[in-house]
């Protein structure tokens, strides 16, 4: 496996402390049932969190849209510019069933906007 496409400990954004910061200082942007915020980080590169609350359906269900979010981060997340911290979150159920290549869509589209922003 390409190093590039692979989503070590380093990339996540972990601590609780960071994940607030983000939550409460960033910027919401909606990609259909996956709602994100966002934040310019000052590290040398992009760190990603996902969430899935437990009443968007079973494990499995929930396990899979966090695989479609992980790919789609992992095959995308080059193509960002500057370093940001980012959290993925599924609140409510989806009402279709969602697709690697429609979330795969979605991430790219959010990261080209990012890359779009002017740098503060």
């Amino acid at each position: 496996m390409s190093q590039r496409n692979t989503f070590p400990k380093k990339l996540r954004l972990r601590t609780a402390g960071a994940i607030r910061e983000v939550f409460e200082h960033g910027v919401y942007q909606s990609l259909g049932p996956i709602g994100v915020k966002y934040k310019m980080a000052e590290a040398k590169s992009s760190r990603f969190s996902i969430s899935v609350k437990k009443k968007v359906g079973n494990a499995p269900c929930r396990n899979q849209i966090k695989r479609f979010i992980r790919e789609a981060v992992r095959q995308e997340r080059m193509y960002l510019n500057h370093a940001f911290d980012i959290c993925f979150f599924v609140t409510n159920p989806p009402k279709y069933k969602l697709e690697s290549a429609k979330v795969r869509y979605q991430v790219r589209r959010l990261f080209n906007d990012l890359n779009l922003e002017p740098i503060k």
